[in-house]
């Protein structure tokens, strides 16, 4: 029997992050081969003794019977609680590690299970975290620009450190192809892994057409950073929309009271205040339900350090809705997306072009709404299911060799 522990320090059973949701799709993916999968968060097995429930076929919850210990001691219990229950099994397992900006925290995950117990250890890697670190914009005041700067050096060197670990892993799992490219040389093994969808939860559901004196409306979910999603584009884009057409912005995700202040700067500065709605962080299970009140699901991010690493896995979701999708051509978005065909795609950057192709949008999404979301489906079903991936990583955490790639 193969065995795959999932960790993380952040919640993933119960967690309503895209990474838990991600994680999840990976799961899923290993167990279609019959592996057995273990998803073990640092914030619910803190000490022995644990229970396991399985949640799906072939995927075990892990969960300690009784509270934790000290916060700062955690990483450690985590670790050798889990290490007492894979001692006592006789499997080919394998410990994985889904990465959070606690960097500290996976390096003793990594010192523990590979250093210390020699088991063999993977991570996924879905994000170029040195470009975080100056992606916050500061605002004029020279103290606070010097404590921003201060910070983010901090956050750099404590990143770049954590660059340095590629190595040491047994091999990486990475999400773009400007990641694989990046790491290639430095890592032990690396394989790609896109975004993952469920072509389980397609339905055909084929999206209403326009009524000719209704709003159109637009949704975007996610994570809602000002800088890193491009909202002041999107805004300045909605803004010339409006001129001729109203169209209004529902956003759904988790929104810090920093960011919450820079959007309200945006819509006074653009005259949205009426056109613009924050919907709350809702269950990730009714985002798909959700997302088919609206005519259009967008992803305006600009192009960037961060964003060119990066590839948002809220595509997968919305490509599942049938509803049309708006992206800018950053990542590896094109890959997937096909202007006009399963979506549509848009030089990033520039807000007079990303308004322009909403008005062609609105124009013509009578004629061209249906066929659009029967072409997403069936890109779902033949490039980003979950269950293409099995093999891949079957192969990849079982098997020799310096480099595998999909």
């Amino acid at each position: 029997m193969k065995e795959v522990y999932i960790i993380s320090t952040g919640e993933i059973v119960n967690g309503k992050t895209a990474g838990a949701r991600r994680i999840m799709k990976i799961a899923r993916s290993l167990a279609a081969l019959n592996v057995h999968v273990f998803l073990c968060s640092l914030a619910d097995v803190q000490k022995a003794p644990v229970e396991v429930q399985e949640i799906l076929p072939g995927v075990f919850f892990m969960k300690s019977l009784s509270p934790g210990i000290n916060a700062a001691r955690r990483p450690l219990h985590f670790a050798r609680t889990l290490n007492r229950w894979m001692a006592d099994r006789s499997t080919e397992m394998v410990v994985y590690l889904y990465p959070s900006t606690f960097v500290l925290k996976d390096f003793v995950y990594l010192a523990y299970f590979k250093y210390l117990k020699k088991r063999k250890f993977f991570c996924e890697v879905n994000e170029l975290r040195t470009a975080i670190a100056f992606s916050a914009v500061p605002d004029g005041k020279l103290i606070s620009r010097l404590l921003q700067w201060l910070k983010s050096s901090f956050e750099f060197l404590k990143y770049k450190l954590n660059e340095f670990q590629i190595p040491l892993y047994d091999g990486i799992v990475v999400i773009s192809t400007t990641l694989e490219n990046r790491f290639s040389r430095s890592a032990r093994k690396i394989l790609k892994v896109p975004i993952l969808c469920d072509a389980d939860m397609i339905d055909d559901y084929l999206p209403a057409g326009l009524a000719p004196d209704s709003p159109f409306r637009i949704c975007f979910a996610g994570y809602i950073k000002v800088e890193k999603e491009g909202f002041d584009i999107l805004f300045e884009a909605l803004s010339r929309v409006n001129q001729t057409r109203r169209t209004e912005l529902y956003l759904f995700g988790i929104l810090e009271d920093r960011d919450k202040i820079k959007l309200d700067k945006l819509s006074d500065e653009f005259h949205l205040t009426d056109k613009v709605f924050y919907m709350g962080n809702i269950d990730p299970d009714k985002l798909i339900n959700e997302f088919r009140r609206y005519n259009l699901l967008i992803l305006p991010r600009p192009l960037n350090r961060r964003t060119k690493y990066g590839f948002s896995t809220k595509l997968s979701e919305y490509l599942v809705s049938g509803v049309p999708v708006l992206a800018t051509d950053v990542s590896d978005n094109a890959l997937y997306i096909r202007d006009g065909i399963n979506g549509y795609l848009i030089p990033p950057g520039s807000a007079p072009v990303m308004a322009e192709k909403m008005l062609q949008v609105i124009e013509n999404y009578n004629q061209q709404v249906k066929a659009l979301a029967e072409n997403a489906y069936n890109t779902v079903r033949q490039e980003l299911d979950y269950r293409l991936f099995s093999d891949d990583y079957s192969n990849f955490f079982w098997s020799h060799g310096k480099v595998s790639q999909n």
